[in-house]
């Protein structure tokens, strides 16, 4: 019983001094009290620092994460749109052949009893409209003139763009619609009167404009009015469009002189052209 009196005082007085220390960290303004303030302030911004750390740390290797599958969801996008482009493209090389191909048979069956050659520009000779034009097709593809013998050209859509002016081995001149020394006989579509000459004119070339004169009295021509070939000079077949009136010139009394035409063929946007030759008009 001697040895365990001590033990059981021992027990009992860390008891008591462990009560007393809770008691008095509790108590304001204690000695334990003013330690634990002091400690927590010290502390405490260094815990909230540490954790905003961690929740930015966090934050941004999420952004990143975002941010890696934005940019994967974007170079998948880009190559959906470069397919799709692709694609695009090819479907309209495609209509565009059919469209070709199509006018091609348009001009077929307009002119049967003719054999046409399609030619691709080269280049102009000076440059404007009215002057030569060199195309890519010869004497090696049946192309060929003799003396006053001359061949009809045309484009995609049957209008008149002037005549063949000379021709070399791989490639021929074409005398425009435009140009000054160019002439055909023509008439209003739709009317049988007397024909009269659609020619180029110097004055009216910077106009893009070619004249319509030996306008017979009485045969009516008007604003608006398309011309065709009349097909008497046994070189242009019937019926290709010229252009369209687009001004009339009179006299003092009234009576039509001569007539400002718009040529049908668009000479600025051109890029091939057909040949109309005869089914025999081959080398």
């Amino acid at each position: 019983m001697k040895r365990r009196g001590p033990r059981v005082m021992l027990i009992v007085l860390v008891t008591v001094a462990l009560l007393a220390a809770l008691i008095l960290t509790t108590l304001p303004g204690t000695t334990r009290s003013r330690i634990g303030d002091y400690f927590g302030q010290v502390f405490d911004p260094v815990v909230t620092g540490f954790q905003k750390g961690l929740s930015t740390f966090g934050a941004y290797f999420s952004a990143v994460s975002d941010n890696k599958k934005l940019k994967e969801r974007i170079s998948r996008l880009e190559d959906e749109m470069a397919d799709l482009n692709l694609e695009i493209l090819q479907n309209q090389n495609k209509l565009e052949a059919y469209d070709e191909l199509k006018e091609a048979l348009h001009l077929t069956t307009a002119f049967e009893d003719k054999r046409i050659h399609g030619a691709a520009i080269l280049n102009r000779e000076l440059g404007p409209a009215f002057d030569l034009i060199r195309v890519k097709a010869g004497r090696l593809q049946g192309i060929t003139t003799s003396g006053n013998e001359t061949l009809p050209v045309v484009d995609q859509h049957m209008a008149l763009i002037g005549r063949i002016h000379s021709t070399e081995l791989s490639s021929s001149k074409i005398l425009p619609l435009l140009h000054e020394a160019f002439a055909v006989s023509a008439h209003v579509e739709g009317t049988y009167r007397s024909s009269f000459r659609v020619r180029g004119d110097l004055a009216l070339q910077s106009e893009g404009l070619c004249l319509a004169d030996h306008i017979a009295e009485g045969i009516p021509v008007k604003v608006g009015d398309r011309l065709v070939t009349s097909g008497e000079s046994g070189i242009y077949p019937e019926g290709i469009l010229i252009g369209i009136v687009v001004e009339i010139v009179t006299d003092g009394s009234g009576l039509t002189m001569s007539c400002k035409v718009q040529p049908a063929a668009d000479f600025e946007q051109m890029a091939y052209v057909f040949i109309l030759t005869e089914p025999d008009h081959e080398s």
